[in-house]
């Protein structure tokens, strides 16, 4: 059975190339302009998007028992790494949003049930960990090295300082003010972290419909192909329509 990823990344690349040129250059130019001051979370080779846990054994007998009878969400996402799937395909497959996947992974986690890879950088869990909210800012920019431990320390003890006066300032304001992140770094963690609450809406397309016989899926296509065809051809008629009226000569 193909993976829901695949049909998705498959719909993509089978757009024309003079298209997908136009969209690399948009994706591109928005991501270094939304997340240029965290580089290592937009390199494609380390996201987490892409990593693939393994269940322990721990974890493979719970699976099999469901002596703790967690969420049924707990075993989905367990039967998933076990088929091999990475976090985007899981993510994809069961509808959910890119939160609520860090949220499973980090729980299972603390519970001995999964294990990540030995190569897997330090900056991947930090962002699982920040996205399911089990981390706040400070922690999550020194775990991705874009403060030190010093700077950590001293924005909670100016944090602390500022409490006893009866003022409650959060960390991020805090760390703009001591000059260690921007307004525009600011702006780019809470993106991180709120867009990872939408769910992921998209069209499969054509290749993702399934049917019992592979004639309805033939009629399908055949019926689109003629209404494509339609529209081409009433498309043709306006443009003649609107040259002869502009008096314009091919």
């Amino acid at each position: 059975m193909q993976k829901a990823s695949d049909l998705f990344i498959k719909n993509i690349k089978n757009l024309p190339i003079w298209v997908k040129q136009v969209i690399t250059k948009e994706i591109n130019e928005e991501i270094s302009n939304k997340l240029n001051e965290f580089s290592q979370l937009v390199e494609t080779d380390n996201l987490f998007q892409y990593m693939c846990p393994k269940l322990t054994f721990k974890g493979k007998q719970e699976l099999q028992e469901r002596a703790q009878k967690y969420s049924e969400g707990y075993y989905i996402f367990m039967q998933d790494i076990l088929d091999n799937n990475n976090m985007f395909e899981i993510t994809i497959k069961n509808h959910w949003t890119f939160a609520d996947t860090a949220k499973i992974f980090v729980r299972l986690m603390e519970l001995e049930y999964v294990q990540i890879p030995d190569q897997t950088e330090n900056s991947n869990i930090a962002v699982a960990l920040f996205i399911a909210g089990k981390i706040k800012t400070g922690e999550f920019l020194k775990r991705i090295g874009k403060i030190n431990v010093l700077q950590l320390e001293q924005a909670i003890r100016y944090q602390k300082e500022l409490m006893e006066e009866g003022r409650h300032i959060k960390m991020a304001s805090i760390l703009i003010k001591l000059g260690f992140i921007s307004d525009k770094g600011l702006d780019s963690l809470l993106l991180l972290k709120e867009e990872a609450k939408r769910h992921m809406s998209c069209e499969l397309g054509i290749t993702s419909l399934k049917y019992d016989a592979p004639q309805d899926q033939q009629d399908l296509i055949t019926r689109m192909q003629k209404e494509v065809a339609r529209l081409e051809n009433e498309n043709l008629i306006m443009k003649k329509r609107l040259k002869k009226l502009l008096n314009i000569n091919d």
